[in-house]
Parts: C-alpha cells; sequence; structure tokens
C-alpha cells in the first residue's frame, strides 16, 4: 500500500521586490533581474535566486514571462490575479507544493512498502495520447532518487 504524506518543509525568507512599471514590459522585467543578480557582494558570483515569483494581472503575458526565466535558468512560479483573486487553503497548498518541486523538494511523498525500501528501485511511468491527427505523443517519466519522490523532467518551447 502507497500512502501519500501532506507534510511540506518549506522555509520562507524575505523575499526581494520587483515591481514593474507596466506588467506587460519583459525588457524591465530583464533590466530588473540582471541587476538583482549583479548586486552580489562579491565581485566573483553573480546572486542568483532560489525562485522567482510574479503575480501579473494579464494571462497572456504569463509565456513571455516564462521566456526570460527560462533564459536565465530561474525557477518560477506565476500567478495570475485571476487565481489570486479567488485564493483559498487548497490553491496555496497547491501552489507552494509546485514551488517546492521547482527548487528541489518533493511534490508528494510516498510510503512503499518494505520490501521496496533501500532497493535499487525506479518508479517508471508511461503514457501515450492519442488527441487525433497522424501524430501520438509519449509521456515518460522516471524516479530519480531513492525515495521515487523525485523525477527526471524537461520540456521543450
Amino acid at each position: 500500500m502507497v500512502k501519500a504524506s501532506a507534510q511540506l518543509k518549506l522555509r520562507v525568507e524575505e523575499p526581494h521586490w520587483i515591481e514593474l512599471s507596466k506588467d506587460t514590459n519583459t525588457d524591465e522585467l530583464d533590466d530588473q533581474l540582471r541587476r538583482y543578480m549583479l548586486s552580489s557582494n562579491s565581485k566573483k558570483h553573480l546572486r542568483h535566486p532560489t525562485i522567482v515569483v510574479c503575480l501579473l494581472q494579464r494571462e497572456s503575458t504569463y509565456k513571455a514571462f516564462k521566456e526570460v526565466m527560462h533564459q536565465y535558468r530561474m525557477p518560477s512560479q506565476v500567478i495570475t490575479t485571476r487565481n489570486a483573486s479567488k485564493f483559498n487553503l487548497s490553491k496555496a497548498t497547491n501552489i507552494l507544493r509546485q514551488i517546492n518541486s521547482k527548487i528541489g523538494g518533493d511534490l508528494y511523498y510516498l510510503k512503499f512498502p518494505e520490501s521496496l525500501v533501500g532497493k535499487r528501485t525506479m518508479l517508471i511511468g508511461i503514457d501515450v495520447s492519442h488527441a487525433g491527427g497522424p501524430n501520438s505523443i509519449v509521456g515518460f517519466s522516471a524516479s530519480i532518487n531513492k525515495e521515487m519522490s523525485q523525477y527526471y523532467s524537461e520540456h521543450l518551447i
């Protein structure tokens, strides 16, 4: 029997705030992120945020913001004001789970039978989507840690 645990072990520190004059201005976002990274006390190392959380008024700017973050290889969580205005414990928990996962934590922790614990076991998932048209899409994931709670994932733009 596999049991899921809902416990998250997140430590949240005071964030560095960036406010843009227009939330559609990705050039200003790019400039502000560069300034933040270059503001390190050390001349040899750039500051690199653990994660960037963006609150956007327009869903249409989501992709552009994600592209800026991808350019700097920064994990990010984008929240639209539409979602934030209907905020509840369930949404907050899901967003925190996603953030935790993006910074290297477990999205879910599963308790496996003792017969699997300590063994060299990999959990693999495969699915095929036949969404119409001549092509099918195959999805594959595989666990990368002994707890089988973290998975290899990659996407192409």
